[in-house]
């Protein structure tokens, strides 16, 4: 993973559409990426708005308390996610929202299990609009835009 990032991700989602990924996300993300000997697995919600074709992620969550984390999993419990995207879609005048999730891995490349697939498939059965996932590792981060059935890979 990088050092201190100062200008946004921007992933191309198709032609003439992208997912911008704020800074302040990149690193919140990449400060919950904990040492190989130490670790264990971090998220949390992405929070951003959709804006045409495009999806903007401005803020996203951390660990609660009520979170489960172990070695190989995070099972976002702690209601305190759900509430924060409320907040959001009340501040922002109903603008910003849920826009998918992240967690970490403990390799160094990551890529989704099929437990990350199934909640995938779960929570896009249940959502209609796009949903942007993420995996942090200790050297990479893998991007996915899921969409009813369909999940794939986002890149620059």
């Amino acid at each position: 993973m990088s050092g201190v990032r100062n200008d946004p991700l921007v992933l191309s989602i198709a032609p003439q559409s992208y997912l911008i990924v704020h800074p302040k996300v990149l690193r919140t993300i990449e400060a919950n990426v904990g040492a190989p000997s130490s670790f264990t697995e971090a998220g949390g919600i992405l929070i951003g708005s959709y804006r045409g074709s495009h999806i903007e992620i401005v803020d996203c969550t951390i660990p609660k308390p009520r979170d489960v984390r172990r070695r190989t999993l995070f099972d976002r419990k702690d209601k305190g996610h759900h509430l924060a995207a409320m907040e959001a879609w009340r501040r922002s005048g109903r603008t910003e929202t849920f826009v998918g999730e992240w967690h970490t891995h403990p390799e160094e490349h990551p890529h989704y299990s099929w437990l990350d697939k199934r909640t995938w498939d779960d929570l896009t059965r249940r959502i209609p609009d796009p949903l942007i996932f993420c995996i942090a590792g200790w050297h990479s981060t893998w991007w996915g835009l899921g969409h009813g059935k369909s999940l794939r890979e986002l890149r620059p």
